[in-house]
């Protein structure tokens, strides 16, 4: 008798799995230097002027993901009800507005804590209400993910204001707050443009999945999310060497992007009744994320290797005009 296939149940299931690696240890690491200085800013120390944490990885490298499962760990950042009934967020999450201006930024923030924003002050007026919120509601760390969006589209002049507002954040006198920031290496530039910023802050970068120095790994989520996740079993050509370079490569080395191939691989072979997960899975999975034809795609090409995946649309993205 043929096994039913749950289609809904393996997909919660297997989204439900974090793979843990070194580097969530190294993040806790980080995280605790500034939950470790903010215990010692509080009982009237000096502590360390590095207060601020920049992650910088590639999309889909599973920074956001793993900033969240640290930050939750923190006793102190959990949220909570004050002695009047009140909510106290000692951390909040927020992405940055665009265009990213200090006002906007101020604006943000104060919205995030519930906190109508004032009508008609200067800029300066505005952030000491900031500062005072901050204060008065008990937040002690910001993280801001997507940051490169600040560097985007944003003049330099606008950029160095907000780096003066971020250091401003971490500078409230009789109040340590630190500071969490997450995006793409684009964020490197804004780290790089202001000294005093770079100084005051620890860098933590998302290194890629590499083949065939990670291969060990590769096959591990493989075997993690097709067997044990959604109780698939593996056709022939999704054991080789050569699949998990493939696989590699078409995730272009994004950890969290080469899980979600493996995934959706089998939600499909789940939702055509099938129990087997194939090459050709992933052939199809990998041309719906990229928009390729098959001879660009990664897993079927016969010049796999020279495919880069970043270029997928250059066939179909129309020529780019020539400034007069």
């Amino acid at each position: 008798m043929a096994k039913k296939i749950d289609a809904d149940a393996i997909r919660e299931r297997s989204r439900a799995r974090y793979f843990e690696t070194g580097r969530d240890k190294a993040l806790m690491n980080f995280v605790d230097k500034l939950r470790k200085n903010a215990k010692a800013m509080d009982k009237g120390r000096c502590g360390s002027q590095r207060r601020s944490l920049f992650v910088i990885g590639e999309t889909g490298s599973g920074k956001t993901r793993s900033i969240e499962r640290v930050v939750a760990c923190v006793p102190e950042w959990k949220a909570s009800l004050d002695q009047y009934g009140d909510d106290v967020t000692p951390l909040i999450c927020i992405k940055p507005p665009k265009p990213c201006s200090m006002k906007a930024l101020a604006v943000r923030l104060l919205r995030a804590m519930r906190v109508p924003p004032p009508k008609r002050v200067s800029d300066p007026e505005l952030y000491v209400f900031l500062e005072e919120q901050l204060r008065e509601r008990g937040v002690k760390a910001i993280w801001i993910d997507e940051m490169q969006d600040v560097v985007r589209s944003n003049t330099p002049a606008a950029i160095q204001a907000v780096q003066d507002a971020l250091k401003a954040l971490v500078q409230i006198d009789g109040w340590p707050i630190h500071t969490i920031y997450s995006g793409v290496p684009a964020l490197a530039t804004f780290l790089q443009g202001d000294r005093q910023l770079n100084r005051r802050s620890y860098v933590m970068p998302y290194e890629p999945v590499e083949y065939p120095a990670d291969e060990a790994w590769i096959e591990k989520i493989v075997q993690a999310v097709m067997c044990e996740d959604c109780g698939m079993t593996r056709a022939d050509d999704t054991q080789t060497a050569e699949f998990r370079e493939k696989l590699c490569r078409a995730a272009s080395g994004a950890f969290g992007t080469l899980v979600e191939l493996v995934q959706e691989a089998c939600f499909r072979a789940a939702d055509a009744g099938r129990t087997q997960v194939k090459l050709s899975d992933f052939a199809k999975v990998y041309e719906e994320f990229v928009g390729c034809g098959r001879r660009d795609n990664v897993f079927v090409a016969a010049n796999w290797r020279e495919i880069i995946p970043a270029n997928a649309l250059d066939g179909i993205a129309p020529p780019k005009r020539r400034q007069a």
